[in-house]
């Protein structure tokens, strides 16, 4: 059976981790400094009241640079951007304050889907009216040798990035190579280099090299004063003595209310519960944190349980074992849910890394406490090789742990490692039913298109849905096909029209029906139906079923995409459903 079901895209505040991801992809316009009256193209989020502005020199003049400007609300952790759209092989300009209202600027780049590195090669400048007033942060820079480079989009186009934390600064606010956590906000917009392009852009360099940086109580930077926080109703229990306020306001469904518990962490990704009830959080770059929680949820006092900066997002644990791992190492430790330690650590599974989608979903089986199921994502966007279960990636697989050599197994490695599905794009969620049958929760493909009577016809806006999926039990894997990198699932059948085949929501499709193996027949035949599909780009991450009584709904949590332009349109704030319990019963 399918679900259609539409929702609003969400921002959720986890731990103090504020996430309020916009999908929007807008457009830069003009828009004139009130401190400076110089004129920049920039964009603007009005929701988070923060701005990315760019002004360049005439095409015959100072090639490779341009002056940026980021403003925000000065609660704000940091704000960057990404000069070639995506995060990937991409110069990264970030900026933030320090606690003296003090400006930090640095040029950055990552191979991967974490924490980026200095960039050698390009100078990167901070500018006078840079730092902070009472409400307002801004960083004033100066980017040299900046609109070319090797990988990536290889340069400057049409599609600029944005990025920032709404709440938690770098490690060491003081060091320009300081570790940077995670964004809570990311996206794309539309960038025209030439209307952002001055005649008078070296007098307006002139005079920021000589301005003096922004302090209190200096003039406001050039936005409303309003913070997204201090708009809206939250509806919020009363908040926890030691947790900080939540830099947006907290939005709940009818019934349900929400609050910071735990602020001041490092990147958090994976979290859990123990079976004494405490929290465990899962920190890149830091390791595993332990929390003892009171009766109402608040953390009452704290510990570092593993230390390990590989560390990146696969966590779970059942009685006295728990798993952990790195973008490539799977770990099992004996755990103390009483003292919050951990010890004797052991290697379970090995070879996953891959320059794609790098982290790992790990699942303890409540009904067979041996069984490990992992995840594995694409290796990119269309992952060819992922159509054959030997690829290793866009799977998931289960490991007997009780039977694993003591240095562990390969991922790919058949013997032990068995293939639950594959052809699942990205299946960040998984969860288990009371049945002890695994379901997973897919984060589909960007940029999809059609190709009808030989045209190419863009329907990424509307397709494909995202999906869940059925992968039974992991005592008898069945080497589920998803359809990955071949089938994808309509959402809005309206764009299967004019010449193509008609569809309903649910149905297979591929992107260019004329292929004479791989056509929607060929997908009907041989990929596995989900049991429920959601609109496309909400990029869902986790999958729970309802754990009190007479709850029979399954829960999931949607990060949101870049890749759609309006935002997904939706109805309600809580995202479950009670189909799940018709099959499991």
């Amino acid at each position: 059976m399918f679900s259609t079901i539409s929702w609003p895209l969400l921002g959720a505040t986890v731990l103090g981790l504020t996430v309020s991801v916009s999908n929007a992809q807008g457009t830069a316009s003009q828009w004139c400094d009130s401190i400076t009256d110089i004129c920049f193209q920039r964009y603007y989020d009005e929701e988070l009241n923060m701005g990315w502005g760019y002004l360049f020199p005439p095409a015959a003049s100072a090639p490779g640079e341009f002056v940026g400007l980021f403003t925000a609300p000065v609660s704000a952790g940091w704000v960057g951007n990404s000069l070639g759209g995506g995060m990937r092989s991409n110069p990264l300009v970030i900026g933030w304050v320090d606690s003296n209202h003090t400006a930090i600027v640095t040029i950055r780049r990552t191979e991967r889907m974490d924490s980026p590195g200095r960039l050698e090669g390009p100078q990167i400048t901070l500018l006078g009216t840079s730092g902070a007033n009472a409400t307002h942060q801004r960083i004033v820079y100066r980017c040299q040798n900046c609109t070319v480079w090797t990988g990536g989009s290889g340069g400057i186009t049409t599609q600029l990035g944005y990025a920032a934390h709404g709440s938690t600064k770098p490690t060491d606010v003081t060091n320009a190579d300081s570790t940077i956590p995670q964004h809570s906000i990311a996206g794309q917009h539309a960038f025209d280099v030439s209307a952002a392009r001055s005649d008078s852009y070296s007098t307006s360099l002139e005079q920021l090299v000589a301005a003096p940086a922004l302090r209190p109580p200096l003039g406001d930077a050039g936005s409303p004063t309003a913070t997204a926080a201090e708009s809206g109703t939250t509806g919020n229990p009363v908040a926890c003595a030691n947790a900080p306020n939540p830099s947006f306001a907290l939005t709940t469904g009818k019934g349900w209310v929400a609050t910071a518990v735990l602020g001041s962490l490092t990147t958090p990704r994976g979290i859990t519960l123990d079976s004494q009830g405490n929290l465990l959080v899962i920190e890149r770059g830091k390791g595993l944190t332990g929390h003892r929680l009171d009766s109402d949820g608040c953390v009452l006092s704290s510990r570092v349980i593993i230390e390990d900066e590989n560390l990146n997002h696969g966590l779970d644990v059942n009685g006295n074992r728990l798993v952990a791992s790195s973008s490539d190492i799977a770990w099992s430790w004996d755990y103390d849910p009483n003292a919050l330690t951990a010890s004797n650590r052991r290697v379970l599974v090995t070879g996953m890394d891959n320059p794609g989608h790098n982290t790992r979903t790990l699942h303890i089986s409540r009904q067979n406490p041996n069984y490990l199921i992992v995840s594995v994502g694409s290796n990119g966007n269309i992952d060819e090789a992922s159509i054959r279960t030997d690829s290793g990636t866009a799977q998931i697989r289960v490991f007997d742990m009780s039977g694993l050599p003591a240095d562990g197994v390969s991922y790919t490695d058949e013997t032990y490692g068995k293939v639950m599905g594959y052809g699942l794009r990205n299946d960040v969620g998984i969860t288990e039913d009371r049945a002890g049958n695994i379901h997973s929760i897919e984060n589909s493909m960007d940029n999809a298109y059609r190709i009808v009577n030989g045209e190419r016809r863009d329907i990424h806006t509307d397709n494909p849905a995202e999906k869940i999926y059925n992968l039974g039990s992991p005592a008898s894997p069945s080497s589920f096909f998803g359809g990955y990198p071949v089938c994808y699932t309509v959402w809005e059948p309206k764009d299967f029209s004019n010449g193509d085949t008609r569809k309903q929501v649910g149905d297979w499709f591929v992107q260019d029906p004329s292929n004479s193996t791989y056509n929607d027949a060929w997908c009907d035949t041989y990929a596995g139906k989900p049991t429920a599909v959601l609109p496309p780009h909400t990029a869902p991450l986790d999958l729970k079923f309802g754990v009190k009584n007479g709850d029979n709904n399954v829960y999931a949590a949607l990060h949101g995409s870049w890749n759609r332009n309006p935002p997904q349109v939706c109805t309600r704030p809580s995202l479950m459903w009670n189909f799940i319990w018709d099959f499991v019963d």
